[in-house]
């Protein structure tokens, strides 16, 4: 399952600063109230609606409520909604008591002080890659942990493959030569996400395969690597109408009609009719480690009350423990991101443990950044694939917006 959903990364609605700035101020003035003695239920909010995410984890927190004996009352709302909500319900002292958060939005929901550090309850990352460790860590101070990560890499029709006596590419020209040798009549080399929503997300392995930064696009190595989609267009290893695709470039892999996509690991859950490899976008000469942006949700622990924090803290103990872990990875498709579980994990699923070795040097973006990168890089690829513009061109009048 992807951190958002199978078609791709959401935008979570950011509350007003009016908001943030009257829930910091009830957060400053209250603090966790004194317990009579421990509690034996809490409430779990998530914004991930999807059965692919609902069904394991509601078996993992059967498991957890036999092992800790706390019963768990589950909630699960619309991935856009979720921060807004977890800000009003602080104005109304109704906290959940474990919080499902995206990544992105944590230290927007920390400078509220509405969230507590790990520590007090004996978690921490440790075990965890500093890519993915920070994903949950504000300033030093870890306040969530990602049990499961989702970074993305390229898909891989394997018979296809072996047809075109294809070999997986390990550099931007073998990238653009594998596409062209498995171009046919019915089938594109490689199906783009290129429109103006999913693009930019899928454009950043390229960006950073070439040695580019999405804060500073105006470079020769962004241009290369913009250059390689609009040559995959010119090749007619793409449709034209890739500017237009998104997460849906999907649907033209799993029909047979094109030999890659970019996709994440819950592509290997899903019942294809034939064998899925997947390879990492390769760096522009081979050399040097390849990237991507990594995602994931955060299980925190809000400021309730000792008690039910307490009872919290237990609870997510369990959740991320290694065996609970990897078998959670196993059922939803959201690879570990611990370590050693992931290790694990891989010598289980090998063919998963391309995108596996991407974590510990994953790409974390800037989430007060993120937006204005995403709508230069928008712009730089319509220009280019869409008018024909000159990718350094395109990519200086972009950085200029």
């Amino acid at each position: 399952m992807n951190s958002s959903s199978p078609q791709g990364p959401r935008r979570i609605a950011v509350a007003s600063t009016v908001l943030i700035t009257s829930v910091a101020g009830l957060a400053a003035c209250s603090s966790s109230t004194p317990s009579d003695g421990p509690v034996d239920s809490i409430t779990v909010w998530t914004g991930l609606p999807y059965d692919s995410f609902q069904t394991p984890n509601a078996a993992l927190f059967a498991t957890c409520e036999k092992e800790t004996g706390i019963a768990a009352k589950l909630e699960d709302f619309p991935p856009e909604d979720l921060t807004g909500k977890v800000l009003q319900a602080a104005t109304s002292d109704d906290l959940p008591d474990l919080l499902y958060l995206e990544s992105g939005d944590i230290s927007r929901v920390v400078e509220t002080g509405l969230l507590t550090d790990l520590a007090d309850y004996g978690l921490s990352a440790d075990g965890y890659s500093t890519s993915v460790a920070s994903l949950g860590a504000v300033d030093g101070v870890q306040y969530g942990l990602a049990p499961g990560v989702n970074p993305i890499a390229l898909f891989y029709n394997k018979a296809m493959f072996e047809a075109a006596g294809v070999d997986v590419p390990t550099s931007f020209d073998g990238l653009r030569a594998a596409a062209t040798a498995l171009t046919t009549p019915d089938v594109m080399g490689i199906a783009l996400s290129a429109d103006t929503g999913t693009g930019p997300y899928h454009f950043l392995p390229y960006l950073l395969g070439a040695g580019g930064d999405p804060a500073d696009i105006a470079t020769p190595e962004a241009a290369e690597a913009l250059q390689l989609w609009k040559d995959f267009v010119a090749d007619g290893s793409t449709s034209e109408s890739a500017v237009t695709w998104g997460w849906d470039a999907q649907d033209y892999f799993r029909s047979e009609k094109a030999a890659m996509v970019m996709s994440g690991a819950w592509l290997f859950g899903e019942d294809l009719p034939f064998d899925v490899g997947v390879f990492p976008v390769p760096t522009t000469d081979g050399s040097g480690e390849p990237q991507a942006p990594i995602g994931a949700e955060v299980w925190t622990i809000p400021v309730t009350d000792d008690a039910h924090q307490a009872a919290a803290g237990k609870m997510l103990a369990c959740l991320t423990d290694d065996a609970n872990a990897l078998e959670m990875a196993r059922a939803s498709g959201r690879l570990p991101g611990d370590v050693s579980v992931g290790e694990e994990y891989a010598a289980e699923f090998p063919d998963q443990a391309p995108m596996i070795a991407l974590l510990p040097n994953g790409f974390i973006q800037d989430p007060e950044k993120k937006g204005k990168q995403y709508d230069q890089l928008s712009l730089a690829i319509q220009d280019a694939l869409a008018h024909d513009a000159d990718p350094a061109q395109a990519l200086e009048k972009a950085a200029g917006q």
